[in-house]
């Protein structure tokens, strides 16, 4: 008999994806095994959190949120292209999330970026973890653009 696999596909949705943990709790308590995890945007940021067992320190952060923390949290700049660089947030997800490539995640993980020059959607399954995830959380004109291979890519 064959055994069924569960893939969890994480969308985008700014502050509303934070959601997103409280899926993949309910999934847990449901009994629901997730074998292989992707995303975009803050799904990617999510997944990779999942991904890597570090759930639970991302949502810790994620509530001790209030409005001045969100505020610090951002670093203006149009410097890169894009009003905000976006290392403030990262640096700290860096902290949260302390695997560095996708291959040491404990489950599958893929996130969705979009080549600036072609228009094509990109699954990064393999690399720079963070820059994986960052490039996807790159929204045009919001958050800079992240250079991964020679490539430009944003948000999925």
């Amino acid at each position: 008999m064959r055994q069924v696999k569960v893939g969890l596909a994480l969308g985008s949705g700014a502050a509303k994806g934070w959601a997103h943990i409280g899926v993949i709790n309910a999934l847990e308590r449901a009994g629901i095994k997730i074998d292989v995890v992707a995303g975009s945007s803050v799904g990617a940021l999510v997944g990779a959190a999942y991904a890597s067992h570090h759930l639970p320190r991302m949502e810790t952060w994620v509530r001790s949120f209030r409005y001045w923390d969100v505020i610090r949290l951002m670093d203006l700049s149009w410097r890169r292209g894009g009003l905000l660089r976006g290392d403030r947030v990262f640096s700290h997800v860096r902290r949260l999330v302390s695997h560095e490539k996708i291959e040491q995640c404990s489950l599958p993980f893929g996130a969705v970026a979009t080549n600036l020059s072609t228009g094509r959607e990109l699954w990064l399954t393999e690399g720079d973890l963070h820059q994986a995830v960052r490039a996807s959380c790159s929204m045009p004109g919001l958050l800079s653009p992240v250079e991964w291979n020679g490539y430009w890519l944003v948000d999925g």
